[in-house]
C-alpha cells in the first residue's frame, strides 16, 4: 500500500514539473525596446512569420511620443518560430507635414495605414495598404518568460 502510495505521489510530482515546464515555455515571448528620440511621435507595427501559415501575425500600431521609450511585449510571438521573419513598420509625421517612414523589403504586409489592426499578414483590411517591413535582429534570451529582445531606436 505504502509503495502504491509512494509511486502514484511520484508520478502526481514528475506531472506538475512537466506541465509547469510545459507552461512556462508556452509562456515565453518576444520583448521590443522603442526609443524614440525624435521630435514627433512615431507608430510602429510588428509583424511575424513562423513554420505554419496560421503563425504569421501582424499588429499595429504601438505609438511612441517624442523623446520617450515604450516597452511591447508580444506575447504570440515565439522567437524559435519567427528568427528570421520578425520584422517592423514604423511612420511619424514630422512638425513641418513631413511623413517619415521605416520600411524594408522583408515581407510585405498589409496594414491600414491609421487605425489600429491585427491577424494574419495577407488577410484584406478595409482601406488598408502594402508594406515593406524591415527585418529585426531579434538577440536570444532564452529565460522562463522571454525568447528573445530587441531595441529598436528613432534618431533624428
Amino acid at each position: 500500500m505504502k509503495k502504491t502510495l509512494l509511486k502514484t505521489a511520484g508520478v502526481c510530482v514528475f506531472a506538475a514539473l512537466f506541465a509547469a515546464q510545459c507552461v512556462s515555455a508556452a509562456e515565453a515571448w518576444i520583448k521590443i525596446t522603442l526609443n524614440n528620440n525624435r521630435s514627433h511621435s512615431i507608430a510602429v507595427a510588428f509583424c511575424w512569420s513562423g513554420f505554419d501559415f496560421p503563425e504569421d501575425q501582424r499588429k499595429g500600431w504601438y505609438v511612441v511620443k517624442p523623446d520617450e521609450s515604450r516597452v511591447i511585449t508580444l506575447g504570440d510571438a515565439i522567437a524559435s518560430l519567427t528568427w528570421d521573419g520578425f520584422g517592423f513598420y514604423a511612420q511619424g509625421t514630422m512638425r513641418n507635414g513631413k511623413k517619415v517612414i521605416w520600411s524594408g523589403d522583408m515581407l510585405d504586409v498589409i496594414i491600414h495605414p491609421t487605425k489600429a489592426f491585427s491577424g494574419h499578414p495577407d488577410d484584406p483590411i478595409r482601406g488598408g495598404i502594402a508594406v515593406g517591413f524591415r527585418k529585426v535582429n531579434l538577440k536570444r534570451v532564452g529565460n522562463q518568460n522571454t525568447d528573445a529582445v530587441a531595441t529598436l531606436t528613432f534618431n533624428p
